[in-house]
């Protein structure tokens, strides 16, 4: 006997007494926890938790509504039903839902988003000399800039830093500052911060605010803040402060109404030196709310809120189970409320229903007529408003007197590991009776019991215990009739082919098909991610009889010859394969900071651009010493980093001291275009500091892996800048990138480098036309310090241009950018007709009802340099009309990224 099996039988036996206990209470797929949103800076860990029940419930991912179908695709790991993002970068925000399958059907998770940090730069502010009168109340106004998640406020009070509310200053969620009790001492300069937590990045207002105290006799009560009627919203059970401050001698007397009510009496609701506060929203706290003044000194004055209770979109009544003949008709209720009114989708077995000669949607109902057996399974209801989801499954169960053949309901997935790794295919089925599942690889039939375990030759043997061999035996496991599981414990190369699965009963067959490729550990950087999706199939159907709960003990192995193997009705999954020609890639994203804390060391971190078509095997980093006025002091050293890695250690450097990094991608079909950084190190001391005027040691570069230094001589097509140019003046900016604003205009972007010293005041943009003799013209001038993108208009349609950039302070004005490389202005006379260079892109649509469509799409600022951009523009017609005027807009203000369109024609597309 196998030493594992002696050990195995018995534990077996145990889960299984302990399994049947239970496994009739509840046997439908259900979630235990569903994953929740995240909000992660770059770089970042995430892991999003899902889990469900019953025990042998298998979970799979969608992410932006497509399966990921390998542990370890665009940087994705999942582990035990979680997925694990150990570096977040822009391509993984998105939509993220958790499906749960077995026999009896499969269901879908509430979305959870990933969203990458932010924070906004502040706005000039609006006030910056303040007069507060002694003794009264007073406050300083702070519009904080947007941030993911909420900014947390700083204020820097008179030189020093106030981080929290204290006795005589009051700092408030909405970024305004309140001092209680306004004295001689509180004359000076105040200046507003936002921290983002989850970054840990702080700004500061660019200006100060000047703080002036004045004395003065009897003065009648007036309102300060807010001086014009305030429409505040909230979500459900957030904090909510309305904020009144009134100055006046005597000190004003602040009293509150509510919808014309005195709220004095009222549990709920309590002032806070004059704030009225509300612990928890509700959606009784909506309404209209009066703050009054009033100190005997003249009539009352007030202030005006509206406040709108947002509330997160919530199933009252969830679904109830059904069981009913064939040929009845289903009807499924599912109760819900929020505000704004959520939008409701209703699935069947994690698909989106559509209505149709017998389905048949009303809102929060869906009729089914002429029940089938098909129509079996899971149901659910999913409710979203933009401020929550929630869900409610439910399992239909049609009754036949009849039995059917197998259906099988979820297939094995491709799937692409590397070698040593742990696999899990998994194949769901239905039917009457419930049907068995086999499964076959290239050389036939693996095992006529429901699931085992495949033995490969591995290095990672030790996965399982120091008893484990590398024998090929089959190690068997229980798995329940109609859902079955085929493991591998350690992937070889020989494991890679085609894995069938076969769910066969009296009545019939049929089978799946899944490829499995497993890529050794040298080679895994440059094997193309296989893409793959589930072909359609006629229905996706769960139909089961609890009664036909079966357990096989037996450990017989049978091989077939392959061409004994059934060929029957296959569900196969459809390869996609790219044809794209290859071409150099892009520059890498540099994502570390321009500064370190560190005096002799800085971390290089990136991420891949598009490589083209063609992977990426090597990075050139080239780096040198500057001057503080961005003079040359040392020569360039260039280090070569293998391809595979995204962070380098710079050692050996100088403390307090400017450095240039010149950085390029290079792949077999050339180098691509170079990024480019300038940083400075912290100051302390270094083992390796020096004077300035000496030249300096060669620094030291530590990536990962070893990296061999490149002393080939190339500047990467940069421009390298006149070490003998004024001192003050900033640094040229980096070459611009263009992309296509109409059939007349572009856009052009760019990067600025170090200021010179002094604060970059405007940019101007020159262009010149290619073809002609023609000299370089001012496209734009004065462009704002807070820019780095301008549209350049009044070009010719069809001619080709280049564009450079200079930026200019107090000293001066840079040296002119490298020049862009030449662009055609595309000349399109419908602005339809193509898409912008770095626009949006559309994820994926749903359609809601027969006048709704839900767009969903994605955008990665990156892909701009970052410019800040204010909302998007949809387009849409119908498809059968070719007439321009017929194209409608809908505007969707700020980041959100998807849009619910209305009011469309019926049955048209």
């Amino acid at each position: 006997m196998d030493p594992e099996t002696g050990l195995l039988h018995p534990v077996f036996c145990v889960g299984l007494t302990i399994l049947f206990s239970c496994i009739r209470a509840d046997m439908a797929p259900h979630f235990s926890a569903e994953p929740r949103s995240t909000i992660q800076k770059l770089g970042g860990r995430v892991q999003l938790r899902c889990a469900a029940e019953p025990a042998w419930t298998f979970i799979t991912w969608h992410f932006n509504g497509q399966k990921l179908t390998d542990s370890g695709q665009n940087g994705i790991e999942i582990r035990s039903g979680s997925l694990l993002i150990s570096s977040l970068q822009m391509s993984h925000v998105g939509r993220y839902q958790c499906v749960a399958s077995s026999s009896f059907g499969v269901i879908v998770s509430s979305p959870s988003f990933i969203t990458i940090a932010s924070l906004s730069d502040f706005q000039a502010p609006r006030q910056r000399v303040v007069t507060m009168d002694e003794g009264s109340m007073g406050i300083i106004e702070c519009n904080l800039p947007n941030s993911k998640p909420s900014a947390l406020v700083r204020y820097r009070v008179r030189g020093k830093w106030l981080e929290q509310s204290t006795d005589n200053y009051l700092i408030l969620p909405s970024g305004n500052l309140q001092v209680l009790n306004v004295t001689l001492q509180d004359k000076g300069t105040y200046k507003c911060a936002a921290y983002n937590p989850v970054t840990h990045e702080m700004k500061m207002e660019p200006t100060s605010h000047k703080l002036l105290v004045r004395r003065s006799g009897s003065n009648p009560a007036h309102i300060i803040y807010p001086t014009v009627p305030q429409n505040v919203t909230v979500i459900q059970h957030s904090p909510l402060i309305l904020e009144c401050v009134a100055s006046g001698v005597p000190t004003p007397h602040i009293r509150w109404l509510k919808n014309g009510v005195n709220v004095s009496g009222s549990k709920r609701l309590r002032l806070f030196h004059g704030n009225l506060v509300i612990d928890q929203a509700g959606a009784k706290d909506a309404g209209s709310y009066l703050c009054i003044a009033e100190n005997g000194e003249g009539e009352p004055v007030s202030a005006n809120y509206t406040v709108i209770v947002h509330e997160p979109a919530t199933i009252v009544k969830g679904l109830q189970e059904l069981t009913l003949p064939v040929g009845s008709t289903a009807i499924l209720t599912c109760d819900f409320h929020g505000n704004p009114l959520p939008n409701i989708t209703w699935y069947h077995n994690a698909a989106i229903i559509q209505a149709g000669l017998r389905h048949f949607i009303f809102g929060n109902r869906v009729k089914i007529v002429e029940l089938n057996i098909e129509d079996a399974g899971m149901y659910q209801c999913m409710v979203e408003n933009g401020f929550g989801s929630m869900q409610s499954s439910v399992r239909l169960v049609v009754q036949t007197d009849r039995d059917t053949k197998p259906v099988i309901i979820a297939p094995p997935p491709n799937i692409r590991v590397t070698e040593g790794d742990f696999v899990i295919l998994t194949c769901n089925a239905t039917g009457q009776p419930t049907p068995i599942i086999r499964w076959f690889d290239r050389h036939g039939l693996i095992s006529s019991h429901p699931s085992h375990i495949l033995r490969s030759k591995s290095r990672n043997s030790q996965l399982f215990g120091a008893g484990s061999t590398n024998s090929n035996t089959p190690r068997l496991t229980v798995s329940r009739a109609g859902s079955s599981s085929l493991y591998i414990r350690t992937a070889s190369l020989e494991s890679s082919g085609q894995y069938i699965c076969e769910a066969s009963n009296k009545m019939g067959s049929v089978q799946a098909e899944a490829f499995l490729s497993v890529v050794s550990v040298e080679t895994k950087a440059g094997v193309d991610d296989l893409e793959s999706t589930i072909a359609a199939r006629g229905s996706d159907i769960v139909q089961s009889d609890e009664g036909d709960e079966s357990l096989d003990y037996g450990y017989n192995h049978d091989i077939v010859p392959r061409q004994q193997q059934p060929t029957k009705e296959i569900i196969a999954p459809k390869a996609t394969q790219r044809t794209n020609v290859a071409s150099p890639p892009d520059a890498p994203i540099i994502l570390s900071a321009p500064y370190t804390t560190n005096p002799d060391s800085y971390d290089l971190i990136w991420r891949a651009g598009k490589d083209g078509g063609s992977p990426i095997n090597a990075y050139f980093v080239k780096y040198r010493k500057l001057d503080n006025s961005g003079n040359m002091l040392g020569s360039w050293h260039t280090i070569r980093v293998p391809g595979s890695e995204n962070e380098l250690q710079l050692g050996e450097l100088e403390s307090s001291s400017l450095y240039e990094v010149l950085m390029v991608a290079r792949s077999a079909t050339g180098e691509g275009q170079p990024a480019m950084l300038t940083f400075r190190t912290g100051k302390g001391r270094s083992s390796t500091s020096k004077e300035n005027s000496r030249t300096p040691s060669q620094p030291v570069g530590v990536p990962k892996q070893t990296a061999i230094e490149d002393k080939s001589n190339t500047n990467f097509g940069v421009v390298i800048h006149d070490p003998a140019r004024h001192s003050g003046v900033p640094e040229a900016p980096d070459r611009p990138t263009i992309s296509t604003a109409s059939e007349t205009s572009v856009y052009v972007t760019w990067i600025p480098r170090a200021n010179g010293g002094s604060p970059i005041t405007s940019f101007k943009v020159e262009y010149k036309r290619m073809g002609r003799n023609s000299d370089w013209l001012v496209a734009a001038d004065s462009i704002s310090p807070s820019k780095l993108s301008v549209e350049v208009r009044s070009l010719e349609p069809g001619a080709t241009y280049k564009f450079r950039v200079i930026a200019i302070n107090a000293y001066g004005e840079s040296p002119r950018s490298a020049a862009s490389r030449p662009y055609q202005v595309a000349g399109f006379s419908n602005r339809f007709s193509a898409r912008p260079i770095a626009g949006p892109h559309i994820a994926y649509t749903e359609a809601i009802t027969d006048t709704q469509i839900m767009l969903k799409w994605t955008y990665i600022p990156s892909s701009n340099n970052n410019t800040p951009i204010q909302g998007f523009y949809i387009y849409y017609r119908p498809t059968d009309s070719d007439n321009d005027s017929d194209y409608k807009r809908d505007v969707v203000e700020g980041n959100k990224q998807w849009h619910l369109i209305n009011h469309l024609q019926h049955e048209t597309s």
